[in-house]
């Protein structure tokens, strides 16, 4: 049901045990509440008239006893549930802003068990590495600095970089991405689904087969602009999906034990001066291709905190939760290229711990760790290319708004 529709009786169980939680668990439910009518709250399912009630919002499922569910049938058989499987009041306020954004009253009606599709049971801290391949030595103090748990590669890295980073963390997850360069000259070159495997299965050969815990590999990046191959290659999503669905399949017979990922898009509506057709279209029209992807790549922008809190740019993924609602996603690039470095840097912080918990997200990849471009390395990098740290790692490795 959609906001202007009849009014329903629903309940929203918040997980809180003092009036105090409770008013903060609420607090992140009040646009959603002035957007639906008839919405009540509680804390205590014993105190609850549940013939009263058609919709029941169970707030972090895990929280309530587990024979939950069987009590309330038992207390109203017509009841039908509504799951939210969060763990923090910031996060509830996500997704009910995303439901309120499209008009969704409800969710998904079941939840998803997310433990054997990621393991590791939360959103990892991450950062893309070099943007020329390997790593260098100043690189290798940022990501000690940051304390980070991810690196995403390109595969012009070699074992080096992968044994340094496990050097630093044992632990490290190390996401690759098979690169080429879509550009020639000053316009874009035909890039067949047989070129770029070939131009790029021995570089990703090489890692996989030096370290078989490397499986997670994101095919290209951002196919919704043109200088990655709009209007040459393909002129939408439709047409990227097919494109897609011929490298997976190469890539699949390859390397039988690899798990692929549908791409990052440039985030925002159609822009001719940026070469760019709408994010929102575009995965739309590749959906289908997407869901027979391993996994699904997201990238968010923003250049202010207004934009950091937009369902289409900052929190663009929950979109796509809602899309894609048991599809592992990683938000495999993210940044502010615009304020100052100490702004930005808070402002990674705090966007860190907003995923970090969210059921079902990889983790995410600010960009970048440095790059020898002399236009992005000011912008986006988190070292220049004198090795000098901008600050952001130092701000992240505090982990000051992390609750784990």
């Amino acid at each position: 049901m959609s906001l202007g529709g009849p009014p329903e009786a629903q309940i929203i169980l918040l997980p809180a045990r003092t009036p105090t939680e409770s008013s903060i668990w609420g607090s992140a439910a009040m646009e959603y509440a002035a957007a639906f009518q008839t919405i009540d709250f509680s804390r205590d399912p014993e105190r609850v008239d549940w013939l009263a009630y058609q919709h029941v919002t169970i707030v972090r499922p895990s929280f309530w006893p587990a024979d939950l569910i069987l009590e309330l049938k038992q207390a109203n058989p017509a009841l039908q549930f509504d799951r939210i499987p969060v763990d923090t009041p910031e996060a509830l306020q996500l997704v009910l802003h995303v439901r309120v954004y499209y008009g969704w009253r409800y969710g998904p009606q079941t939840a998803t068990d997310w433990t054997a599709a990621w393991p590791y049971g939360r959103a990892l801290i991450g950062l893309h590495g070099r943007s020329d391949g390997e790593l260098q030595g100043p690189d290798y103090e940022v990501v000690r600095a940051a304390r980070l748990e991810a690196v995403k590669v390109t595969t012009h890295a070699t074992h080096t970089s992968v044994d340094q980073l496990r050097q630093i963390n044992p632990n490290m997850f190390i996401m690759l991405r098979p690169y080429v360069d879509f550009r020639q000259g000053k316009g874009v070159r035909v890039v067949s689904p047989d070129d770029f495997v070939h131009w790029t299965v021995d570089d990703l050969d090489r890692l996989l087969s030096y370290d078989p815990t490397l499986r997670y590999v994101e095919i290209h990046n951002e196919p919704n602009v043109t200088v990655e191959g709009l209007g040459t290659n393909w002129q939408d999503g439709y047409e990227f999906g097919d494109w897609f669905l011929a490298v997976l399949d190469l890539y699949r017979r390859r390397f039988p034990n690899a798990l692929f990922g549908f791409p990052g898009l440039s985030p925002g509506p159609t822009s001719d001066s940026q070469g760019r057709l709408s994010s929102e279209l575009f995965i739309q029209q590749a959906a289908k291709a997407a869901q027979q992807a391993d996994f699904v790549g997201i990238h968010a922008y923003w250049v202010n905190e207004r934009e950091l809190s937009d369902v289409s740019l900052g929190l663009d993924f929950a979109r796509y939760r809602e899309r894609f609602p048991e599809k592992v996603l990683f938000v495999t690039e993210f940044g502010n290229p615009v304020q100052p470095k100490p702004v930005a840097a808070d402002q990674y912080a705090r966007y860190y711990s907003i995923l970090r918990h969210l059921p079902g997200l990889g983790g995410a990849f600010a960009y970048v760790l440095s790059t020898s471009d002399p236009i992005e390395s000011p912008r986006w990098a988190w070292r220049d290319e004198k090795g000098n740290d901008t600050g952001i790692a130092a701000e992240v490795g505090r982990r000051r708004y992390i609750k784990d």
